[in-house]
C-alpha cells in the first residue's frame, strides 16, 4: 500500500465553493485565457486589481475576489450567470451598477463572460508547490532532540560539596554547576543593598525610610521574609510585575503602521492585568483568560467582563488600517495573533511558518494553518476595520466591539430613531461627494466660501459623522472592550501559498503545533473557533514548554538574564539554558504550587543565590564574565518606568492610586499624527502626570519622553528583554528635561523642610535617593558644592529675587538623580 505523506492526512479534501475553480477542464481554462481575462484586465483592472485602490472592496483579477466580492456581495456565482452582479453590472441591467462607467462592451465580450460564469468560472489552478505535500526530514529528528521540547524532567538536586552554603534546592543546582568549574559564590549582600533590591524588584519602587529602618532593627531569623511577604502584598507589585507582562502583550493604545488610530479602551486590559497580578491569579487560568475569556463559564457579570477584557490580548496589536484588501487584513491580523501567543507562552516563532515550512524548528506549514483557522474563525473586535485612503470616522466600526454587562440597553425613542436613518443616507451621501472631488482639480481649485471645495466636503462629512456617533455608538456611555468573539461563521482554512492571502491552497483542519507531543490534547469543537480547546492545549499540565518559559521569564526578571537569555525564543535558533535541571525543578515546582506568580517570586527571592553581593574578584570575571553561572549578583539599571517613579517617589510627588481610565481614553477614533493637537495633549498629559509610569498613555509613536530615552520595551512586538543603552540623550534627559528639574526642586524644597542642619540634609538627600547614609567625604564635598553654588549664584544673580540657597540644593539633588548609583541597583 502507498504512504501517504502525513500532512496530506491533515488536508480536508473539500474546500469552500468559492475556494477553487469547479472544474480543472484544461479547455474551460483554455477559454477564459483567451477570451475572458483578456476583457476583465482591459476594462476592470484599473479599478478593480491588487494594484489599485480596488474600488468597492472589489478585486477581479482573483477567482476568490470575484467570488466573495465587495461591498454589495459577491460579483459572480458560478453557474448562474443570470443572479451574478457582474453580469448584470456589464449588461447594465442593475439599477445602480453599471459598468464599465464610460462605455459598453462589445456584445462579444458580454457573450464570453456569460458562458464563462454558466460553465463554473474556471480560473487556472493555484500551483501548490511540491514542499508542502513533503515532510521536512529534520522535523523528527528536532522534534526528540531538542531541549525545549521533551518532557520535564524530575530532576533532583545534586550533592555539594560546601553543603553548608545552600539554604535551598535551588542554590544547591547553583552550587553544583559553581564547583564544577572551580568558583566560589561572593559573600552575601549587606542589608542595605538587600533591601533596595528586592523593593525595586518586586514593586518597581525605592524602600521609605521607615522600610529600611524596620529591616535594619529586626534581628529575627525572618526578617527579610516579612519584608519579600510585605511587599508581595502591595499593590505595587501588581503594577510592577503586570509591566513585565504588558512587554510581552505588546500593550499600546493605539494601532500604529500606516494609520495609527487609537484604541481609547485598551487600559481595561492593562487593569485586569495589573488586578491579575496583584490577586495571584494562577497562571494557567491569566492565560485560558486571554485566548479563551469569552468561552470560559463565569459566576458573576464581573467575572464574565474580566474575561471579556483579557482578550484584548489579542487584540491590541499593531494593524494597518489603511490596507485595501480585506481578506489580507484579516490575514495579517491572524498572523499577528499567532506571532504574539506563540512568541509570549511557548516563546517559538511560529509565523515563520506562514509562507513556506519554518526553516528551523519543526513547524510546518500546516500547522500554522491550523492555528489561522482558530483565529480566523474569530471576530477581531478592535473597533476597527480596513479602508484605503479613509478620512475622519471612516476606520471605525463600534460593532467590532465587545460590550460589557452593564452597557446601556435602552432603545433609543422614535424621533432619535429617525434622526439616526437620516444620518445614516446622509453620511454615506457625504462620503460619496468627498471620495469624488478628493485629490481632483475640482477638489482642489473650486472654492466654496473662499475654502477649497475638498476640505469644505471633508468637514462636511466628519460634521455628520460625528453626529450620528454621538446617537449610536455603544463606546458613549464607556461600557465597551476591546477583544475578540467567535465568528458567526467558524471554519477551517486554506494553507495560502507564499503566505498571500488571496492564493489558496488545501484546506487544514484547526489544531495545534505538532512539535509537541500532549497526551489527551482537546479535539476542537466543530461549532467553536477553537480557542478555547488551544487555551487548554497551552495550559496542560503535560505542556513542558508553557512552564518552561514563564518560569524563565520570572527568573530573568530577578537577575537581569534568564536561565534561557533568549526569553522570546526557545527554538533551536535560541540559546541553551545554562541550568537546564534547574530549569525543569522550577517548572515542576511552579505546577505544584498551583501555578502560582508569587510563590515562584518568593521562593527565588528567599535563595542564597538571589541574595549574594555584587562583587567581582578578577579570577572569577575572567572564567566567566557574564555571570551565567551566578557566582554573583549582577547589578542592573533601572528600567524607564522605576527611574521615572523613583524621582517622583524621592520628592514626594508620587501618587500611588490608580487613574480613571487612561489620557488616551477620550481620543475620537481618527488618525493620530505625531504632531496633531490630540497627540501633543497626549504628550502633554503624559509629561504632567504625577502617577505610576505604568499608567501613563501609551500610543504607538508617541512614546512619553521619560519612558522613550531610557529604552522602553518595544510596543509593536512580544518583549521578554528589554534593550539597556547608555547613550548622550540619557545624560542630556537627566540634565535638561523640565520633569527632571520639576522633581529636582521638588526633593530640594522636601529637604530644606527636614534636617536640623545641612549636613543632616545631605544624609537625609543620599538615604532618601541611594537608601544609605553619606560618608563623611561625601557630606564635607556636598557642603562645599552648596557653599560654591550659593555664592556664584548670588554674585552672577541679575534679579534680587533669585533664591540662591533653593537653586543649590535644587542643583544637588539634581546631581544625586543623575547619578548613576540613583540608576542603578547592585
Amino acid at each position: 500500500m502507498r504512504q501517504v505523506a502525513p500532512l496530506l492526512l491533515l488536508v480536508v479534501a473539500v474546500a469552500p465553493a468559492w475556494a477553487q475553480p469547479a472544474s480543472n477542464d484544461d479547455a474551460l481554462v483554455d477559454f477564459f485565457e483567451r477570451k475572458v481575462r483578456p476583457v476583465l484586465a482591459n476594462n476592470c483592472y484599473n479599478c478593480h486589481s491588487a494594484n489599485t485602490k480596488a474600488i468597492a472592496n472589489l478585486r477581479v483579477d482573483d477567482r476568490n475576489g470575484l467570488v466573495k466580492g465587495g461591498n454589495r456581495g459577491p460579483a459572480i456565482i458560478p453557474g448562474n450567470p443570470e443572479k451574478s452582479l457582474l453580469i448584470q453590472a456589464v449588461k447594465k441591467t442593475h439599477a445602480k451598477v453599471k459598468m464599465p462607467p464610460e462605455h459598453d462592451l462589445t456584445a462579444a465580450d458580454i457573450d464570453a463572460l456569460v458562458r464563462w460564469v454558466k460553465d463554473g468560472a474556471a480560473w487556472p489552478a493555484v500551483r501548490v508547490p511540491a514542499s508542502i505535500n513533503r515532510v521536512n526530514p529534520k522535523y523528527d529528528k528536532l522534534r526528540k532532540e531538542h531541549w525545549a521540547w521533551q518532557p520535564l524532567r524530575n530532576a533532583k538536586a545534586p550533592a555539594v560539596k560546601n553543603a553548608a552554603w545552600p539554604r535551598t534546592d535551588i542554590d544547591r543546582f547553583v552550587l553544583a554547576k559553581l564547583e564544577e568549574k572551580g568558583l566560589d559564590p561572593v559573600a552575601d549582600a549587606d542589608r542595605l543593598t538587600l533591601i533596595r533590591r528586592v523593593t525595586f524588584d518586586l514593586t518597581g519602587l525605592p524602600p521609605t525610610l521607615d522600610d529600611i529602618d524596620a529591616f535594619l532593627n529586626d534581628k529575627s531569623p525572618k526578617a527579610f521574609e516579612k519584608v519579600v511577604d510585605r511587599l508581595l502584598a502591595s499593590s505595587a507589585y501588581g503594577e510592577r510585575w503586570g509591566r513585565h507582562w504588558l512587554d510581552v502583550a505588546r500593550y499600546a493604545e493605539s494601532t500604529g503602521s500606516a494609520r495609527n488610530l487609537p484604541y481609547p479602551q485598551a487600559w481595561r486590559y492593562r487593569d485586569y492585568v495589573i488586578d491579575a497580578f496583584n490577586s495571584d491569579k494562577p497562571y494557567d487560568r491569566f492565560v485560558r483568560e486571554q485566548i479563551a475569556g469569552d468561552l470560559l463559564p463565569a459566576t458573576t457579570q464581573q467575572e464574565r467582563d474580566a474575561q471579556l477584557i483579557a482578550t484584548g490580548f489579542l487584540a491590541l496589536g499593531v494593524k494597518d488600517v489603511n490596507q485595501r484588501f480585506k481578506v489580507r487584513f484579516v490575514m495579517d491580523n491572524v498572523d499577528e495573533q499567532i506571532d504574539t501567543v506563540s512568541r509570549s507562552v511557548l516563546a517559538l516563532t511560529a509565523s515563520c511558518a506562514r509562507c513556506h515550512d519554518h526553516k528551523f524548528d519543526p513547524i510546518p506549514v500546516a500547522d500554522y494553518y491550523a492555528l489561522a483557522g482558530i483565529f480566523q474563525s474569530s471576530d477581531h473586535c478592535s473597533g476597527l476595520r480596513n479602508q484605503m485612503g479613509g478620512a475622519g470616522l471612516a476606520y471605525y466600526e463600534p460593532n467590532l466591539l465587545l460590550k460589557l454587562g452593564n452597557a446601556a440597553t435602552v432603545e433609543p425613542d422614535s424621533k432619535t430613531k429617525a434622526r439616526i436613518a437620516e444620518l445614516t443616507v446622509a453620511v454615506e451621501k457625504a462620503k460619496a461627494e468627498f471620495n469624488s472631488i478628493k485629490g481632483t482639480s475640482k477638489g482642489k481649485e473650486k472654492t466654496i466660501d473662499g475654502r477649497p471645495a475638498q476640505m469644505v466636503a471633508r468637514q462636511k462629512m466628519l460634521k455628520l459623522q460625528a453626529e450620528l456617533l454621538s446617537l449610536t455608538d455603544p463606546a458613549k456611555d464607556g461600557q465597551v472592550a476591546l477583544g475578540v468573539r467567535d465568528s458567526q461563521n467558524v471554519g477551517d482554512t486554506e494553507i495560502r501559498i507564499r503566505g498571500e492571502a488571496e492564493k489558496l491552497g488545501p484546506v487544514v483542519p484547526r489544531g495545534f503545533l505538532t512539535l509537541l507531543s500532549i497526551p489527551d490534547a482537546p479535539k476542537v469543537n466543530p461549532q467553536q473557533s477553537g480557542r478555547l480547546e488551544l487555551s487548554q492545549w497551552l495550559t496542560n499540565n503535560q505542556n513542558p514548554l508553557t512552564q518552561r518559559v514563564i518560569v524563565n521569564r520570572v527568573w530573568r526578571h530577578l537577575f537581569s538574564k534568564g536561565i534561557v537569555s533568549s526569553v522570546d525564543n526557545f527554538g533551536t535558533t535560541g540559546d541553551a539554558p545554562s541550568h537546564p535541571e534547574l530549569l525543569d525543578h522550577l517548572a515542576r515546582k511552579f505546577v505544584a504550587d498551583g501555578w502560582s506568580i508569587k510563590k515562584l517570586v518568593r521562593t527565588i527571592v528567599l535563595t542564597r543565590t538571589y541574595q549574594l553581593g555584587h562583587d567581582a574578584p578578577k579570577q572569577q570575571v575572567a572564567i566567566d564574565p557574564a555571570n551565567r553561572l551566578l557566582w554573583r549578583h549582577s547589578p542592573r539599571r533601572l528600567d524607564a518606568e522605576e527611574i521615572r517613579d523613583a524621582m517622583l517617589a524621592v520628592s514626594a510627588q508620587l501618587d500611588l492610586r490608580r487613574p480613571k481610565a487612561s489620557a488616551a481614553a477620550d481620543l475620537k477614533v481618527s488618525e493620530l499624527r505625531n504632531n496633531a493637537p490630540e497627540a501633543l495633549r497626549i504628550l502633554g498629559d503624559a509629561d504632567k502626570s504625577v502617577h505610576r509610569s505604568v499608567y501613563l498613555p501609551l500610543l504607538r509613536t508617541l512614546t512619553p519622553r521619560s519612558l522613550e530615552v531610557f529604552d522602553f520595551a518595544e510596543q509593536g512586538m512580544v518583549t521578554g528583554n528589554r534593550d539597556t543603552t547608555t547613550v548622550a540623550p540619557q545624560s542630556l534627559y537627566m540634565l535638561n528635561d523640565p520633569f527632571v528639574l520639576q522633581q529636582a526642586q521638588a526633593l530640594a524644597k522636601r529637604l530644606l523642610e527636614r534636617g536640623s542642619n545641612d549636613d543632616a540634609r545631605v544624609n537625609l538627600a543620599f538615604r532618601w535617593t541611594l537608601n544609605r547614609s553619606a560618608t563623611e567625604k561625601e557630606i564635607a564635598n556636598a557642603r562645599f558644592f552648596l557653599g560654591d553654588y550659593e555664592a556664584r549664584l548670588r554674585e552672577e544673580a541679575s534679579e534680587p529675587k533669585v533664591d540662591a540657597r533653593a537653586e543649590a540644593w535644587a542643583s544637588f539633588s539634581q546631581a544625586l538623580l543623575a547619578s548613576a548609583e540613583f540608576r542603578f541597583v547592585r
